[in-house]
Parts: structure tokens; C-alpha cells; sequence
């Protein structure tokens, strides 16, 4: 990493790290969607922060990581996520994982009908997957994960793609006086829970 990012880091006294190492509560993570990665031969560029690789949502074939939603730079793969949090397990030390933020936004959910809205099966599948990779990596990988927050109980402002794209398991009418409706995901999320967690 030092190599890639070089004087971009943080230098670290021995007084620094005594402070700092072992120091967590638990891990949060906020984690959407995977990507393929291609090493950049050149020297990093000043905003670069990824390491000096390109991050890619289709292999070397063209063949896509997941299918398409409303985000760009999202396409759902659970078992990269089950592959990532095991990853951070292992890298440091089985630490507490909560899930801060997880979810998806739905490919041309704007433009359907409220009721088309409300039947919302993709985002359903996107929580049945995710959080039936969370339970294996619990399960099989003995990740220590011991909460997961959904993204998000409602439609909001989305600080990149403003009101036209939709993360909620509320469906809100903007135009409507912001009157709320949950959608089946909002419903499904409990079932899905039921059925993974051991009682």
C-alpha cells in the first residue's frame, strides 16, 4: 500500500500505533456491491483512492458483476460481500461486524407506478441473497457479525443521485405530501430474518 500511495499515508510512531491498535469496539460496515479491479501501470493520481486499480463492473469478457439497477456504479453479487466481510474477519483478528449500511436501488423504479413500486421483487432478492451470504459467513466462515442495518427505511435524498434513484423499504410520494407506503421489501426483510436466525 505504502508503495502505491506513498507519501499520501500517514506516517506512524510506535506511539501512534500503541494508541490506535486494538483500540475498535466493533467494525462498521457500509458495503453495496463488488467489482472487478485491473491494475493502472502508472503512477497514482493525487484523488486516486483506490489503491491505483480500476474499479470494474464487467470481467475481462465483458460479462457483468450483477445486473443492472438505478445506481451506476451498483450491481449486486452476494457472494463478493460474504467474500469481503470474511476477508476483514480473518485480516483483523475476528473483530464484532455490525452491517451499517446495505441495500440497492431498483433500475427504473422512478418511472413505474406506485403500485408497480410497492411490488418491489428485485430489492427483495438483493436482501434474500445478501443476507443469506451474511448467515453463511456466520455460519461456515465464523465471521463474527452480530447486527445489519438495511439501506434504507425510507426514499431519500441520495447525496449522489438526488431524488432519482430510490434505496427505500418505504415507498415516499414526493409529490404526494411525502405520505409513506411500505413496499413488499419493507415486509420481506422480517420473513428473511425468520428464517436465518436460529431461535
Amino acid at each position: 500500500m505504502r508503495k502505491q500511495l506513498g507519501d499520501r499515508l500517514p506516517e506512524w510512531t510506535e506511539e501512534d500505533r500503541a494508541l490506535v491498535q486494538g483500540s475498535n469496539d466493533f467494525y462498521g460496515m457500509n458495503t453495496y456491491c463488488a467489482n472487478y479491479i485491473k491494475n493502472i501501470p502508472h503512477p497514482a493520481k493525487p484523488e486516486d483512492f483506490t489503491g491505483n486499480l480500476e474499479l470494474l463492473l464487467e470481467n475481462k469478457d465483458g460479462k457483468s458483476i450483477g445486473e443492472l439497477t438505478q445506481s451506476p456504479w451498483l450491481r449486486p453479487y452476494p457472494q463478493g460481500f460474504r467474500k469481503l466481510i470474511k476477508w476483514i474477519s480473518d485480516r483483523y483478528g475476528k473483530p464484532i461486524i455490525y452491517v451499517t449500511e446495505n441495500g440497492t436501488s431498483v433500475l427504473g423504479e422512478n418511472d413505474k407506478t406506485k403500485e408497480e413500486i410497492l411490488n418491489d421483487d428485485f430489492r427483495v432478492k438483493y436482501f434474500e441473497d445478501h443476507l443469506q451470504a451474511l448467515a453463511e459467513a456466520r455460519t461456515f466462515d465464523g465471521v463474527d457479525v452480530r447486527g445489519y442495518m438495511a439501506w434504507s427505511l425510507l426514499d431519500n435524498f441520495e447525496w449522489a443521485e438526488g431524488y432519482e434513484t430510490r434505496f427505500g423499504v418505504t415507498y415516499v410520494d414526493y409529490e404526494g405530501g411525502q405520505k409513506r407506503y411500505p413496499k413488499k421489501s419493507a415486509k420481506a426483510i422480517g420473513q428473511i430474518f425468520d428464517r436465518l436466525i436460529e431461535k
